[in-house]
């Protein structure tokens, strides 16, 4: 017997959340998708979405929910209020919350899913544009069993492992401590290279000699190569992500007593990078923010 497959919602269609609609779509499911640039929607029905005219349209149609989109406060603003997705829900609705957010703001919009008769999967997701688009994210879920498992195909869909991390919550403590590897993994590239520049030999001779060693060669040092090298710093992942995410690193830190002294520095570096207006570039661009003006030049 032929079972249906579940409907699915898509709210926030930026770099992450388009290709991710799309997979769904390529798979089969049916997709709505709601986004507040109608841009981004008309991209979306040219591969098979529908459309919401507002969040809380999108929720009472869907059986899954996803959220992929920048910060809280973005997230507060498509479900509450009257044209919000907790307005009216489709009974028994499952809410995935894939956005990279605090702990606290994580468990109480877990909590509010509950007082509006959702069920709340906290599943942010380790990966930036390339692999997004080839589908090889890397999924880190908290959230409880059941549910879990009745979304499994959907984020399979999405990415080429699942993590279940725990209870609530955990999918983004995980988050934010990948983010913290990704943070000085890049300030430890930029800064290497503009030691290399300052002292006169090549950069990308860093890069030959990361390939040959079994010991640094990774494909996250690979991916910046090129932007590194090129001075092309398009964005991936921006640096503005990548503060917001460190902010929140350094408060949960400070809220259970305990200091993260090099992640405090890389969000010195981070402001001093957004001062400089460099914030909607990818996260290699805090090169620039380090290298003396006679380089730059």
């Amino acid at each position: 017997m032929c079972t249906a497959l579940p409907t699915v919602g898509f709210i926030g269609l930026g770099i992450m959340g388009l290709p991710m609609a799309k997979h769904l779509c390529d798979a089969g499911y049916p997709v709505t998708v709601f986004n507040r640039s109608a841009e981004r929607m008309e991209a979306a029905k040219a591969f098979g979405a529908n459309t919401a005219a507002s969040p809380r349209e999108l929720a009472e149609r869907v059986d899954v929910l996803i959220t992929m989109l920048t910060d809280p406060a973005a997230i507060g603003a498509v479900m509450e209020g009257p044209s919000g997705a907790f307005a009216h829900p489709k009974k028994g609705l499952v809410w995935i919350q894939m956005s990279t957010i605090d702990i606290q703001s994580t468990q109480t919009f877990a909590h509010e899913a509950e007082e509006h008769g959702m069920t709340f999967v906290d599943c942010p997701v380790t990966g930036s544009k390339k692999q997004v688009e080839a589908a090889e994210l890397i999924l880190l879920a908290g959230a409880e069993p059941d549910p879990l498992d009745y979304v499994r195909p959907i984020l399979s869909r999405l990415g080429k492992t699942i993590i279940h991390a725990g209870a609530v919550g955990s999918g983004t403590a995980l988050k934010l401590c990948m983010n913290l590897l990704v943070g000085q993994m890049t300030s430890a590239l930029a800064e290497s290279v503009v030691l290399a520049e300052s002292t006169g030999i090549n950069p990308a001779l860093i890069f030959q000699a990361v390939r040959s060693s079994p010991a640094l060669n990774c494909g996250y040092f690979q991916i910046k190569e090129k932007p590194l090298l090129s001075k092309n710093f398009e964005p991936a992942f921006s640096l503005d992500n990548l503060a917001k995410d460190v902010g929140f690193m350094v408060h949960e830190a400070n809220s259970r007593g305990l200091s993260l002294p090099v992640t405090e520095a890389l969000q010195s570096l981070l402001q001093k990078s957004r001062a400089q207006g460099l914030g909607s570039q990818d996260v290699s661009v805090m090169y620039r923010a380090l290298a003396p003006v006679k380089i730059l030049s």
